[in-house]
């Protein structure tokens, strides 16, 4: 194949990658029912670095400052108190390797008034899973604040690769992806995040569902975690309702992709009140819990955007 037959090709398959959109996750089955009371308001989940089907998850502001390590169908197996961290409002978590060391980051970023000056992040590395010791220790704080105004703030996802932190705000109409560095934890002052793009792909409620549901319409589309996949080219966002899946192209940034874009959809069932959302290591299956135990944990097989040779991923 001559050069210029192949540079055709590779214009035309990049035209065809830019096309293709993105595909729901598909539908659930129940990877098992959560009973614990340990685990009744859920509102973090992250895959353990260390083991298979081991999972970290968290509960909300107004629990203990505690990292449960679960398994693949919820049950609870350990309980670890992150030394010297209050649980102020903790909504999401995250687990990822950077700089050779397995982390978790912990986000206290809840704010349903809007009235915190700042919030908190915890990075803390991920327990060995039979430490004789039950408290987590050494955990490094990053305090941050928004450009525009306080948020309440409920999903974040980490790209280690890059070193960035993503949050994404709740109550905002649409909600507004923001960033930072990971580098930046244990700086002594206070952060201000870099706002990245609107997901203004995530439907609102019509006029219809309004009068029909009331309040509740416009609480199903709020976000409540959010997870990267593998190939640092799909972003899931769980709202109560559905998980919505967007994607980036090779060599584009979040801030390209992410302006107009219609994302797919998946509709969620069985769960009162879905907080969050987590990948296995190896990004095939996505586990999504809720509130209010007793309550199924679902399990989603995931298939990940193919490596193309478009270019390299860009680094935002």
């Amino acid at each position: 194949m001559s050069t210029r037959a192949l540079a055709i090709l590779l214009t035309a398959w990049a035209g065809l990658a830019a096309a293709v959109p993105p595909r729901p996750v598909g539908r659930p089955s129940i990877a098992g029912i959560v009973t614990d009371p340990a685990l009744g308001e859920l509102s973090g989940l992250a895959a353990s670095q260390r083991a298979r089907d081991r999972y970290w998850a968290i509960n909300d502001g107004g629990n203990d400052n505690h990292l449960l390590l679960i398994d693949g169908r919820g049950r609870v197996l350990r309980s670890f108190a992150l030394d010297g961290v209050a649980n102020v409002d903790w909504e999401d978590l995250a687990s990822f390797r950077w700089r050779g060391k397995a982390w978790l980051l912990v986000a206290d970023t809840g704010d349903n008034s809007g009235a915190r000056p700042h919030v908190s992040l915890w990075l803390v590395e991920e327990p060995m899973h039979d430490a004789a010791s039950a408290r987590a220790t050494g955990a490094r704080e990053l305090r941050l604040r928004y450009p525009d105004a306080a948020h309440d703030v409920e999903a974040m996802t980490v790209d280690a690769e890059a070193g960035h932190v993503y949050l994404l705000s709740k109550r905002t109409v649409p909600p507004v992806l923001y960033r930072l560095r990971l580098e930046d934890v244990g700086d002594s002052g206070v952060v201000t995040v870099e706002r990245v793009a609107g997901l203004d792909g995530i439907p609102q409620p019509t006029a219809r569902d309004i009068a029909r549901d009331g309040a509740l319409s416009r609480f199903r589309s709020q976000t409540t975690a959010m997870a990267l996949d593998c190939s640092r080219r799909g972003l899931l966002v769980l709202t109560y309702a559905a998980i919505y899946r967007f994607q980036r192209r090779s060599g584009q940034s979040w801030e390209q992709a992410l302006p107009g874009q219609t994302p797919a959809r998946s509709a969620l069932s069985l769960l009162p009140q879905a907080e969050a959302m987590a990948f296995d290591t190896e990004c095939r299956t996505l586990h999504v819990g809720s509130e209010k135990a007793p309550v199924p944990l679902l399990r989603f097989r995931y298939r990940a955007l193919p490596p193309d040779v478009i270019g390299p991923d860009a680094e935002d």
